[in-house]
């Protein structure tokens, strides 16, 4: 009998131990889950420079008031320039993502947008000035993990979108390298800036590379070094054989 009920007490503290755990885990995700930075972007009032911004998502809904559930007046197309004027009192979280409502004024509409929709950063191409590429967050995926995006956009179109997995990426560590430093011929977005700074991407990945319309991520840029490199020679063996 003592064998018995000492049996039962082991269970019971078991049990005990493995809910406390598992209370202590959902604790230490909602505790991380709310320190999630916010999406935020200078207004107007505060600098007329910085709030012109870009739309990093498609379709994106302009409201009569700054919640998901005022009306829809009309949708914006991605890569829309637009002026922040003004933001919510309040952020809202969506799909992982916070930041606040922004309004702004689209011909004679004003209305509001969410600022998740709205890119952290645009670069112009060096290649071709119609292309930009948007970045912004992306929310988490199935397993929990930030992920960002980035986006190319030609004239309110999407040409093509990646996604980057990281827990510390910003969009301080987003460049598009130089033109006089660009020996590729393609346009090149380095994600950790040589700064001081951590920068934790999934699979050491560090760059971006748009090649024919396509977004890819690569961690060298030998093979690009190679490509042009074989055209160069193959075009002076040209040269060379008309002489």
């Amino acid at each position: 009998m003592k064998t018995l009920k000492h049996t039962k007490n082991q269970n019971t503290m078991s049990r005990i131990a493995q809910t406390l755990l598992v209370v202590a885990m959902l604790f230490i995700a909602s505790d991380i889950y709310g320190q999630n930075s916010e999406v935020e972007f200078e207004v107007y009032t505060k600098s007329a420079a910085k709030a012109s911004q870009y739309l990093l998502g498609d379709d994106v809904a302009l409201r009569d008031c700054a919640s998901v559930h005022c009306e829809k007046l009309t949708t914006l197309k991605i890569g829309t320039n637009v002026r922040l004027l003004a933001k919510s009192e309040t952020p809202q979280t969506i799909n992982g993502i916070t930041s606040r409502f922004y309004k702004i004024k689209m011909g004679p509409q004003v209305g509001w947008i969410w600022g998740g929709l709205i890119s952290q950063k645009t670069m112009t191409s060096q290649i071709n000035p119609e292309i930009k590429f948007v970045f912004g967050e992306a929310g988490v995926d199935f397993k929990g993990y930030k992920r960002f995006q980035i986006r190319a956009v030609r004239n309110g179109v999407e040409i093509d979108k990646i996604f980057v997995k990281s827990e510390t990426l910003r969009h301080e560590l987003v460049s598009l390298m130089d033109k006089k430093d660009n020996k590729y011929g393609t346009d090149v977005i380095n994600l950790c800036q040589d700064n001081g700074d951590g920068c934790d991407v999934g699979d050491s990945k560090s760059f971006i590379v748009f090649k024919d319309n396509k977004l890819m991520q690569t961690t060298t840029l030998i093979a690009l070094e190679k490509v042009k490199t074989d055209k160069e020679f193959y075009a002076f063996s040209c040269e060379f054989e008309n002489e």
